[in-house]
This record gives structure tokens, C-alpha cells and sequence, in this order.
């Protein structure tokens, strides 16, 4: 809670007391004054909580921006990772199962064909 909060919290319950006693004693004069009173602390404290609001975007902003680097690099191992397991997982196979790799080399590499050929036609 900011300063603004608190002026603006203070002026809208006067405000409001002001209105209270205009409307009391019928002064209608000393009940707009308080109205009025009143919507300026409302504003004032809305403006604090803005400002609140601001800077704990701005502080969370530079936060994942100091923090970037480290996400990038996380995700680098990590791709790294993948792509390792990926490699071996698809040598594993080669070396386990070599005729029906050469066999789906094969299909696809007549697949492709047949694709390419068919579209000139």
C-alpha cells in the first residue's frame, strides 16, 4: 500500500462523513462538497493501486528477462537431449532390425517416386 492509497482511502471516508452531516443538517452545499470529496480519494486511491500494479509488472518483467538466458540454455539441453536420444534410438534399430530398415528405405524411396511422377504427369 502506497501513499496515494492511503491519502486517497482517507479522503474518500471524509468525503463521505461530509456527506453524511450535509445530509444531516440539509446543507446541500457541505453534501456536494463531500461527494466530491470523496470521488477524488477514490481516484487517488485507484491511481496508487495502479502504481502498485506497474511496478510489480515491471519488477516481474526484468525478472524473466534476467532469467531468459538461463530458460535458453535449459532448453538447449534440452533439444540436445531429445535429439541424441532420437539418434541413438534410430541406430539401435538400424543395427537390430537391418532388413526391415532397408525395406522402409526402400517404400519410402518408392513412395517419393511415385509422388514426383505423378505430378508430371
Amino acid at each position: 500500500m502506497n501513499s496515494n492509497e492511503i491519502e486517497g482511502t482517507i479522503k474518500d471516508v471524509a468525503g463521505q462523513a461530509q456527506n453524511a452531516i450535509g445530509d444531516a443538517f440539509g446543507n446541500n452545499k457541505m453534501k456536494l462538497d463531500g461527494v466530491v470529496e470523496s470521488i477524488k480519494g477514490k481516484a487517488q486511491d485507484a491511481y496508487g493501486k495502479a502504481q502498485d500494479a506497474y511496478g510489480k509488472a515491471r519488477d516481474k518483467a526484468r525478472e524473466l528477462a534476467d532469467d531468459a538466458p538461463e530458460y535458453i540454455d535449459r532448453a538447449r539441453e534440452t533439444g540436445k537431449r531429445y535429439a541424441d536420444k532420437s539418434v541413438e534410438t534410430v541406430k539401435t534399430t538400424v543395427q537390430e532390425q537391418p532388413v526391415a530398415t532397408l525395406l522402409g528405405g526402400v517404400a519410402v524411396g518408392f513412395l517419393l517416386g511415385w509422388l514426383i511422377n505423378s505430378r508430371r504427369s
